[in-house]
């Protein structure tokens, strides 16, 4: 049978007529305890201001010139880099308790069901990871006006021409995935040297959970009739995100921190639980959670994609 309930915005006994029923011989808690696994490839500032302003600058210089030391001495500057305006927005729910519930509570539920409220915080921050990630291969919201994962990102100085972190369409497999973890190994810099970025972990939906710790946990190629041996056992960790809308997409996240990442993670005021403030002595429990952020991306060498087939 369907369970349909009224949301009248406060905890009292019309809704809740299990937690005062005498016939009720025990009342459980639903689990609600999961918050998430993206946010360590977000790289989290607490800031002063709701508008916040990314800007990059290189340190890679041209290659030193044969010179002696009567020559003029040759001069090298880094590039300018992109910059991006980040705005915050706030987020509020709050929850409500009544006296005459509290009271009439049977098996004092009340507090922990309160206590739902940071738990939902951290979930929505989850969304906003994944919606970085969900809206990967679509879209001009990258400091370079283009998407997070695309096969001609500008570098910052363009006699280096483009560089590519998306991968051609195709299902995991070893293939897809060596061919991914291949833009990664032959990433150049803005002067258009070699700059490799070391793969670390595999992002995938739960539908692709089984395939890819086969690819990276078998000590046998997952796909070769003959046995061969596989090359990337142990080269990445899988990490399993629930909250990716795509069945099909997966990501190679690789070994840059700080702004380096590319995926920024903001905070005026990370999700803090307060008192409203208009509890009473009949709606004792009047509780918010708040916070003012902001997830979003500038470019990210970071992190390479494939959308999958």
């Amino acid at each position: 049978m369907a369970n349909y309930f009224a949301k009248p915005g406060v905890v009292e006994r019309a809704v809740y007529v299990d937690n005062l029923d005498r016939s009720i011989e025990a009342l459980w808690m639903r689990r609600d305890e999961h918050a998430g696994v993206l946010g360590q490839f977000f790289d989290a500032k607490d800031t002063e201001s709701i508008s916040f302003k990314v800007s990059s600058v290189g340190t890679a210089l041209t290659l030193p010139k044969k010179s002696e030391d009567t020559d003029q001495l040759p001069q090298a500057q880094p590039a300018t880099g992109y910059d991006k305006t980040i705005t915050q927005a706030v987020y509020r729910l709050g929850i409500r308790v009544t006296d005459t519930f509290i009271r009439a509570d049977r098996f004092n539920r009340a507090v922990e069901m309160s206590g739902g409220l940071i738990k939902s915080a951290m979930r929505k921050m989850e969304y906003l990871r994944a919606d970085i990630f969900n809206n990967a291969f679509t879209g001009t919201s990258g400091a370079d006006s283009l998407s997070l994962c695309n096969d001609s990102h500008p570098h910052e100085n363009p006699e280096a021409g483009t560089w590519d972190n998306n991968g051609t369409a195709a299902a995991l497999s070893g293939t897809s995935l060596q061919a991914l973890r291949l833009l990664g190994d032959k990433m150049t810099n803005e002067q258009g040297d070699p700059d490799p970025v070391m793969a670390e972990k595999l992002l995938v939906p739960p539908d692709l959970r089984q395939k890819a710790l086969e690819l990276v946990g078998s000590p046998k190629r997952a796909e070769d009739a003959l046995n061969g041996v596989t090359v990337i056992i142990g080269d990445f960790e899988v990490v399993v995100s629930p909250f990716l809308s795509s069945t099909t997409a997966f990501f190679l996240i690789g070994d840059r921190s700080g702004w380096d990442k590319g995926l920024h993670e903001l905070y005026l005021l990370r999700p803090s639980l307060d008192d409203v403030g208009d509890a009473t002595a009949d709606i004792p429990i009047s509780k918010r959670v708040k916070m003012i952020t902001a997830v979003d991306y500038t470019i990210s060498k970071n992190v390479f994609g494939n959308a999958g087939a």
